[in-house]
């Protein structure tokens, strides 16, 4: 099985709490060993404790890709000194909107930005990922990252998603398998309940069988 079930002190919505890509998961500090075994055997990433504003909300407030990271202003010096050890590009990201994960989305061929971050940060944007970049929305909702949860193998949309536009940011993205359902019984911002990558899927732990095989499909890791 390439995916396991998790959670960070009881909140299924792990998402919120990690981030992901192909070579590094950033986790918060102290995660109990159990969890980092799970991420270790199933992303098969270099595992890296770490914070932004002192806070646990690794995936609301960072955007990361295997070329680089984003970071939002409130970054503690502290904790961009550890990002910028890390065989990354590093941005701090001069916009008045702190939470990137849920405004950014990305994979290593592209990203979607969302139409409130400022087109002058677009530029840095794609210089830091390494990656074309298009301004757009989601469902029509200005918060691309919760819409969709994009690897380098596939995407899963939010399940109200109609297959025409699944189809057209598919292709964008560059990935052969897209999805579209729900996590953790029934959540729709799939963003918040999964951590996947090209090797492996940890969902939610109160996500159903049913919700984790499309999830999986979605992704290509079947």
């Amino acid at each position: 099985m390439n995916y396991d079930i998790a959670s960070f002190r009881g909140d299924s919505n792990i998402g919120i709490f990690f981030k992901t890509s192909d070579k590094i998961t950033l986790v918060p500090k102290n995660l109990d060993e159990e969890t980092k075994e799970k991420i270790e055997k199933k992303l098969k990433t270099e595992i890296v404790e770490a914070s932004v504003w002192d806070s646990n909300l690794l995936g609301i407030y960072t955007v990361m890709n295997s070329y680089g990271i984003i970071l939002p202003k409130t970054v503690l010096d502290k904790e961009v000194a550890l990002f910028k050890a890390l065989d990354l590009n590093v941005t701090i990201l001069d916009s008045d909107y702190n939470a990137l994960g849920n405004l950014i989305v990305c994979n290593d061929k592209f990203a979607i930005v969302s139409p409130i971050i400022g087109k002058e940060y677009l530029k840095e944007i794609r210089d830091v990922l390494n990656v074309e970049v298009e301004v757009r929305k989601i469902l029509n909702n200005n918060l691309v990252g919760s819409m969709a949860y994009v690897t380098n193998k596939g995407i899963l949309f939010n399940r109200n998603i109609k297959e025409e536009e699944a189809q057209e940011i598919a292709e964008k993205f560059k990935v052969k398998n897209y999805g579209a359902g729900s996590i953790n019984m029934g959540n729709v911002y799939v963003s918040i309940g999964i951590i996947a990558n090209s090797y492996g899927l940890i969902a939610g732990e109160k996500s159903s069988p049913y919700e984790i095989q499309i999830a999986l499909e979605a992704l290509g890791l079947l």
